[in-house]
């Protein structure tokens, strides 16, 4: 019978939780080296994937100071899965809490190339000088120098940052982040320890040592995050294979002890209470809130301990909005929804005066249908309110409130809203769009949410409203403001955002959503609102790199509920307003949040 790697692993971990002797698992890790050396199966496994050494034969000190066999936790084996499931097109981006295990891990992965494969190149980039020393040499060579015998490659240089191992021409090096390294390489692969904390632009990083990467060079950058920089766009721009490892991922994070469950303050209460709604058992829980009371700055917790991607980016900057609210909210955040457009039939209808007489024609929309796709760019949470009643039928009212992109860089977005409530029941967001075909799917976004109120933001054009008034949409917000140059009120289509309207709009967006955070159902939005912070010139907005398209179509939403109904409304069955002959096909309502 063949063995397999996997089969001499095993050996290794039965034989190791026996015995927990090192002297003998060192005795084991050589019987395992000389069979994989001496059986051509197994070296070409290795060959192929290297990594598999790591539990095979790597040794690595524990967070006690004692050597242990290199066994992967949950999260490094999460890694390499996904490693063997993507491949090296993208680079890796790994976002994580404190000692989850990924610095020593990739430095393993690196050695395990560097001495099976020919010609290899690799290269660690650290965040300080100290740090650098402390992969190299904690890691990497203690790695290293415990392997056994004959799997260590005739040696050129053993330096404190380089290995060059000779016949296979393979060679790995260290050194600390800085502007012009790795020029003039050719490299193989490249580890970006702690990147969020580099005292050089990444940019100019990636324009020297990224550039020396082969086209298959396994590149990983990996941190815990350091607020708005860099490395946040980084992370944003869909560059990399992103991975968010939250602390309770790591089996070793619990504490028997549940002394400090018992008088939580309010934010930790709630973030135990959101914890608790994902699975987390109270072993998990007592351990965050030790940590949580270890710190004077309690809101280092969610920097070293992050629960979700976007807490760990949390800008240092002061935030409009509740950022602890909204965290808890993410963490266990779980709204289905739909995705699609509507799409819709045009035609010209003839326009008569009262006597008959042909006045021209009308551009008209008509079989108006929601395509549900997957790349769609209108989310729906919940469809309109529709129920008998004995006057007829009961319609609850909406309202949208609409962005357009202005010059161009930012998205066309709309929100609605249930006016009874105030729950965002769908979301609109598209970056590249004409405006006719933005202001016709709010036309279909209206009519199918019973003709919503529609008001849309005016500063940059007017020519979404003037094409929903050439439809002949019912509903279209109408503002009234005083003329600069006389004494008198002049009304107008549209919403126009100004310096002193806005930050009345954010103003009231921010008292709603501390009331009820809830009430948001669109997860970009709360992205949004964690990235809209005050800048030095006291304005808020969003971040660089960020945008605020669906927060300013929130706040226009919210702010003009008071101009329309918010009870729902009784209609005869017989009225013109229920008789329009468009037809809406939804797939039939899933479930949603309960509000």
């Amino acid at each position: 019978m063949t063995l397999t790697i996997d089969q001499l692993v095993e050996k290794r971990h039965i034989s190791w939780y026996q015995t927990r002797d090192i002297i003998r698992d060192s005795e084991i890790c050589t019987a395992i080296a000389d069979t994989i050396l001496e059986t051509k199966a197994l070296r070409e496994q290795i060959l192929k994937k290297p990594y598999l050494l790591i539990e095979a034969c790597f040794t690595v000190v524990d967070k006690n100071k004692c050597c242990v066999p290199f066994i992967l936790n949950e999260v490094q084996r999460d890694f390499i899965s996904q490693l063997e499931k993507h491949g090296t097109e993208k680079p890796y981006f790994i976002l994580k809490g404190r000692q989850q295990g990924f610095t020593t891990l990739i430095t393993a992965i690196q050695l395990a190339y560097a001495i099976t494969t020919r010609n290899f190149s690799g290269f660690t980039l650290a965040d300080r000088e100290d740090n650098a020393k402390a992969i190299f040499i904690d890691k990497a060579k203690q790695m290293y120098s415990s392997l056994p015998e004959r799997l260590k490659p005739t040696e050129k240089l053993n330096s404190a940052s380089e290995l060059f191992f000779e016949r296979l021409n393979s060679s790995w090096r260290v050194a600390t982040a800085s502007s012009n390294i790795g020029r003039s390489r050719t490299l193989s692969f490249i580890h970006y320890s702690e990147v969020a904390f580099y005292k050089c632009p990444l940019s100019d990083l990636q324009k020297s040592i990224q550039e020396a990467a082969t086209a298959n060079a396994l590149c990983v950058y990996e941190t815990t995050a350091n607020g708005f920089n860099e490395a946040k766009s980084l992370w944003d721009s869909g560059a990399c294979v992103n991975l968010f490892y939250p602390w309770w991922k790591t089996a070793e994070y619990e504490d028997r002890s549940l002394e400090f469950l018992k008088k939580p303050t309010q934010w930790l209460k709630e973030r135990l209470d959101s914890l608790k709604e994902i699975g987390l058992h109270e072993y998990q829980l007592a351990w965050y809130a030790r940590k949580y009371f270890m710190y004077i700055d309690k809101s280092t917790i969610k920097q070293e301990y992050p629960c979700t991607a976007e807490e760990a980016f949390l800008s240092s900057g002061e935030c409009l909005f509740d950022k602890e609210a909204i965290s808890n909210y993410l963490s266990s955040f779980n709204v289905p929804k739909i995705r699609g457009v509507f799409t819709y039939d045009t035609k010209h209808e003839p326009i008569k005066d009262d006597f008959g007489n042909l006045m021209g024609f009308q551009k008209v929309i008509t079989n108006i249908k929601f395509l549900e796709k997957e790349d769609g760019y209108i989310s729906i949470v919940a469809p309109p309110y529709h129920a008998k009643s004995g006057q007829g039928e009961e319609k609850k009212p909406y309202v949208i409130g609409a962005d357009t992109a202005g010059i161009g860089k930012d998205f066309f977005a709309a929100k609605v809203l249930d006016n009874t409530t105030g729950i965002c029941v769908a979301t609109l967001r598209k970056r590249k769009m004409d405006e006719d075909v933005f202001a016709k799917q709010l036309y279909c976004l209206g009519r199918y949410y019973n003709d919503a109120l529609i008001a849309v933001e005016t500063n940059y054009s007017r020519h979404p409203v003037r094409v929903l008034r050439k439809l002949g949409y019912p509903n279209i917000y109408l503002s009234k403001g005083k003329t600069n140059t006389q004494d008198r009120y002049d009304s107008y289509y549209g919403f126009l955002t100004t310096a002193v309207s806005r930050p009345i709009i954010l103003a009231n967006l921010v008292e709603v959503m501390r009331e009820n955070i809830r009430l948001e159902t669109d997860r970009v939005t709360l992205f949004e609102m964690l990235h809209f912070v005050r800048h030095s010139t006291g304005k808020y907005s969003a971040c660089e790199g960020s945008h605020d398209d669906l927060i300013m179509a929130s706040a226009i939403a919210h702010f003009v509920r008071s101009d329309f109904s918010q009870k729902i409304e009784s209609f005869d069955t017989e009225s013109s307003f229920l008789t329009n002959s468009f037809t809406f096909e939804l797939p039939e309502q899933k479930d949603f949040m309960e509000w």
